[in-house]
């Protein structure tokens, strides 16, 4: 198990610039949309926190409008579809880790 541990640290990192490269990603493209997606996150977290009572629509409205506003401040220009998209990503990643994180609760992990 610790030699396939060591293999996969050993390959993964040229594996992955491989494919990367392949689609035509390369390392600062990669790290705007990583941090894109940590800004979008953020935005689904603060619209969550500070308009609980609003409707899904209004939360996403203001989660998009905080996410072109603290992306504009880490200096990256978005389009209002590429905010929306994002935006609408991190949603779905934190949901889908909220089930997970109850899935587990409920299994007893």
């Amino acid at each position: 198990m610790e030699l396939i541990k060591d293999l996969l640290i050993l390959i993964l990192p040229s594996l992955l610039t491989a494919v990367f490269s392949y689609l035509g990603i390369d390392k600062i493209k990669f790290q705007r949309y990583q941090r894109l997606i940590e800004i979008a996150e953020e935005a689904v977290l603060y619209a969550d926190d500070y308009y609980p009572e609003s409707p899904g629509v209004d939360k996403l409205k203001e989660a998009i409008e905080y996410f072109k506003t603290a992306a504009q401040k880490a200096g990256f220009w978005v389009s209002d579809k590429e905010a929306e998209e994002k935006v609408r990503i991190a949603y779905q990643a934190l949901q889908r880790q909220a089930l997970n994180n109850l899935a587990r609760q409920l299994v007893g992990e």
